[in-house]
């Protein structure tokens, strides 16, 4: 009776409570684990909104413009435009002198002075050749230039290497005109001229050449003197005869 009353009076654990007592636990799990993110959540965002105010607190940094480089060889970078007082331009013809039916090829050198690469302006409207006789200009490139602001010639930026040169060329047909581009009655007569050659601000010393002489107008006018002159030589010799006669 004792051993059977014994085991009959233990007592089993509630399910019921084993339960519950789970549930509380995993609920206090899950509850610590929210507020670790909540509190996570908050000192970030805490700082993002520091850094926004530092962000907008902070100077505006001040704006810069690049200069424009020049697409220069492989081997070296373009430094812009080049300095004024690095740009050479230097005049030539193709002759000393010119025989009537010739026309001068006139020749200008540009040269880059600087000890970078850098742009130089050689279009039509930068250059002008100059033409002068004793001081005074007979012809320019300018009178019958044909460049406007929408002609794609008016300029032409070119890379010039450092120290290196380049040249261009025009033919003068010898017509004169004004600066309206209009033909004149007048003529270049032979003689000694000068060509002078302008690119922007840059101007080149005087290169001479000569226009020579017509051979034609110097054989008429030989020919003409040679008649005049037998005429003068007859009355002399008549005079001399009737001296003589009179003698």
């Amino acid at each position: 009776m004792r051993a059977g009353s014994g085991r009959g009076g233990a007592k089993r654990p509630d399910p019921r409570k084993q339960l519950y007592r789970r549930r509380r636990i995993t609920v206090g799990v899950l509850a610590v684990v929210v507020i670790g993110l909540l509190i996570l959540g908050i000192v970030l965002m805490v700082k993002a909104i520091q850094g926004i105010r530092d962000d907008l607190s902070a100077p505006a940094p001040e704006p810069t413009t690049a200069e424009p480089t020049a697409p220069g060889p492989a081997d070296g970078e373009g430094s812009g435009t080049c300095p004024t007082d690095s740009v050479r331009v230097a005049a030539s013809t193709d002759e000393d002198e010119y025989d009537v039916d010739e026309e001068p090829q006139l020749t200008i050198e540009v040269t880059n002075g600087h000890d970078a690469d850098c742009l130089i302006d050689v279009g039509e409207a930068q250059q002008e050749f100059v033409i002068e006789r004793d001081g005074d200009t007979v012809w320019s490139s300018r009178y019958c230039a044909a460049t406007g602001e929408d002609d794609e010639a008016a300029s032409n930026p070119l890379v010039f290497p450092a120290q290196s040169s380049k040249k261009a060329s025009l033919t003068w047909p010898r017509v004169p005109v004004d600066d309206d581009c209009r033909q004149t009655d007048e003529a270049f007569p032979a003689g000694d001229y000068a060509l002078i050659v302008k690119l922007g601000e840059a101007e080149s010393e005087p290169a001479t050449f000569t226009l020579a002489e017509d051979p034609d107008a110097r054989s008429d006018d030989e020919e003409s003197g040679a008649q005049d002159e037998p005429e003068g030589e007859a009355a002399g010799d008549g005079e001399g005869d009737d001296a003589a006669a009179d003698g």
